[in-house]
């Protein structure tokens, strides 16, 4: 099985030479740039972990000192305010206090009952709460009652609690309980080790100045329970927001370490690398983390510019192979030229291969194309001389013979009424785009109905049936196709009408007989064609549609192949030009289907004013029979079913109303 593989499948040398190179410089290079790239990444991840750790460290040594000063202010607040009398008045301890520290809002003092009850004792509000409609601290004081996250209950044991609330304002302050005085037994008793606490308010943009967003690291603080206290974000802060779920955090709510540093995704998958620090106070941890993205940005393009490196690298390797490599090309050179000569029309090629590798196959072959170019050059010379496909295809199996027979053919002929004048008034490529929008819907419902498009002359279309090979119901197909082309006419007028454009109105007329067809032309150029009486009647019959103001006639050999298919009207009989004998010719109003049931197949551009004629000259007599009038469906709306006849008939589907493109 490899032995026949390895037969079918031959490279050169020159390809294996420059696919060697090409396979150990690409797994040279990569293995380095990846090698690189994998070390200057960890060396970068130690650098970062490092830098993260140092950044939590110092924010929690801060944040501890914050608290620590905090706390002993409170304490000292504190006394002075149980010192005084009910706690009323402000003395010049406090004064100083808050004029010192601005961001100190308030400071109020709570006694204990027991581990669940308590009530304020006394308070200090600075003169500042005064700007926020709360002078006496009392709002801010139920603001902080209400605070789900400070648990009284565990301050009086003994747990600092630390909250973000809203001040009156809107504006964001943090709350800061502790425990103050211890209590007595009769207190201790009832569950509270302390008997009294303090409640500090003050401004959260004072530790937030702390936590500001750097250029890679971005720092947050927690509680306890991983509720965020202080983040570049104050939105999220202020809408109490948990980053619990986060892994850094759980390691630092596990209480495990003092301090750590792992890799974990946010919750939108974005990967960071973070490290920790806890604070030391009331259950506070500070993180600091920088995505990785951020983090190896510069790794990154180390790398890229080592693949680019590479990539020359590559590109220069291949051009030294392929210079190397040229000793054994020169079979290819023939061939070039071999090209070459054919390209120009010279089809005289007969290489002759000195090797028995993969180039002598090859040059075999391009004799044998060669030969084939040539012939096929002879068929496109034959093929040039007519312009329909279904003909040349019949040329080409043998059914169709070159010079002239006589055949049984329907000649069709159309033509749009009031082209010129309506082509006067039109622009070049508008007179275009409607013929061809135009004559794709009509050559459409010809071809369905196998007919063959002889040759356009302006607006006027020629088709055949019966011409180059016939079939048992030619006649029936050609009128089958006049009755769907007035639809798609009247579909076709609905959607000009919708553009602002003027309705077509056609006149086609039907004619059976016997026809010369052949090639017609000089021996450069020849057409595959029909002549004769029958193709000039059927061409004066087309006219006559203006004189009796309608679009359909047919003569008098095609009513009598089909009188009984088709509901037909029959008209005043009529000279023509060419002729001299008197022509009778029949209006086609529908068919009957399966059932015998009459169709009419009418719409509003089947029938319009009659208009005189150069070629016909009507003679006035009555029809010397009446065809009686067949049953009429509900009123055209250019969306009636299709007749059955051509269900059942029908190669090829119509094509959807016409829709402009660009």
């Amino acid at each position: 099985m490899f032995s026949r593989l390895r037969a079918k499948i031959r490279l050169t040398i020159g390809a294996k030479l420059i696919g060697l190179i090409a396979i150990l410089l690409i797994s040279s290079l990569a293995s380095l740039v990846w090698l690189a790239t994998r070390m200057f990444i960890e060396d970068n991840t130690a650098l970062i972990q490092n830098m993260n750790a140092d950044t939590a460290a110092s924010l929690s040594a801060r944040t501890r000192e914050f608290f620590e000063t905090t706390n002993e202010r409170m304490r000292l607040l504190g006394m002075t305010l149980l010192q005084q009398q009910g706690g009323a008045g402000t003395t010049a301890m406090q004064k100083e206090i808050f004029l010192k520290d601005p961001d100190f809002l308030a400071l109020y003092v709570y006694k204990h009952d027991s581990a669940e009850g308590r009530e304020l004792a006394a308070k200090a509000v600075s003169p500042v709460m005064a700007a926020i409609n709360d002078a006496t601290g009392e709002a801010t004081a139920l603001a902080a009652a209400q605070e789900k996250t400070i648990a009284s209950n565990l301050v009086a044991k003994g747990d600092p609690q630390i909250a973000v609330m809203k001040l009156g304002d809107g504006s964001a302050a943090l709350a800061v309980a502790i425990p103050f005085i211890k209590a007595g037994a009769e207190t201790a008793q009832k569950g509270a080790v302390f008997s009294h606490s303090l409640l500090g308010v003050m401004k959260q943009s004072r530790i937030l100045k702390m936590f500001t967003e750097a250029d890679m690291v971005t720092a947050f603080m927690v509680d306890g329970k991983g509720r965020l206290i202080a983040h570049a974000d104050t939105a999220r802060v202020l809408g109490g927001e948990s980053v619990a779920h986060l892994e850094i955090v759980k390691m630092l709510l596990g209480g495990k370490f003092n301090n750590s540093q792992t890799r974990y995704a946010d919750q939108a998958g974005e990967w960071k690398l973070g490290a920790f620090k806890l604070v030391g106070f009331g259950g506070l941890g500070v993180v600091a983390e920088v995505p990785e993205a951020k983090a190896f940005e510069a790794a990154h393009q180390v790398e890229r510019r080592a693949a680019m490196i590479a990539i020359i690298i590559l590109s220069l390797s291949f051009f030294i192979g392929y210079l190397y490599s040229g000793t054994i090309t020169w079979p290819i050179k023939q061939l070039v030229g071999a090209a070459k000569k054919i390209s120009s029309g010279d089809f005289t090629i007969n290489l002759k291969p000195k090797t028995r590798d993969e180039l002598a196959t090859l040059s075999l072959a391009f004799n044998d194309m060669a030969k084939g170019l040539e012939e096929r050059d002879k068929v496109k010379a034959t093929f040039n001389k007519f312009h329909n496909k279904e003909i040349a295809e019949k040329l080409l199996s043998g059914e169709v013979k070159l010079g002239g027979e006589r055949k049984e053919s329907v000649v069709f002929f159309s033509d749009v009424r009031g082209f010129t004048a309506m082509s006067e008034s039109m622009q070049p490529e508008q007179v275009v785009e409607m013929l061809n929008e135009y004559m794709t819907r009509m050559v459409a419902v010809i071809r369905a109905h196998h007919g063959i498009v002889d040759k356009y002359v302006g607006d006027a279309i020629m088709a055949l049936w019966g011409v180059p090979i016939g079939g048992p119901d030619d006649v029936y197909n050609a009128i089958m196709a006049c009755l769907l082309m007035r639809q798609e006419l009247a579909v076709l007028n609905e959607l000009r009408l919708s553009r602002g454009q003027s309705a077509l109105k056609i006149g086609m007329g039907v004619n059976t007989g016997p026809v010369i067809a052949g090639n017609i032309g000089s021996t450069e150029k020849m057409e595959y064609t029909v002549i004769g009486d029958t193709v000039n009647l059927a061409s004066r019959i087309e006219s006559m549609t203006k004189t009796y103001g309608t679009d359909l006639l047919i003569s008098e050999a095609i009513h009598a192949s089909v009188k009984d298919r088709f509901i037909f009207e029959n008209c005043k009989t009529a000279h023509v030009k060419g002729k001299t004998d008197a022509i009778v010719v029949y209006k086609v109003s529908g068919y009957y289907d399966e059932n015998g049931t009459p169709v009419i197949i009418k719409t509003p551009y089947s029938s319009y004013t009659a208009e005189h004629c150069d070629k016909v000259k009507s003679d006035g007599a009555e029809p010397a029979q009446e065809i009686p009038a067949a049953v009429t469906p509900p009123p055209f709306t250019g969306h009636n079913r299709r007749p059955p006849a051509f269900r059942l008939h029908k190669r090829t589907q119509l094509p959807p109303p016409f829709k402009k493109t660009a």
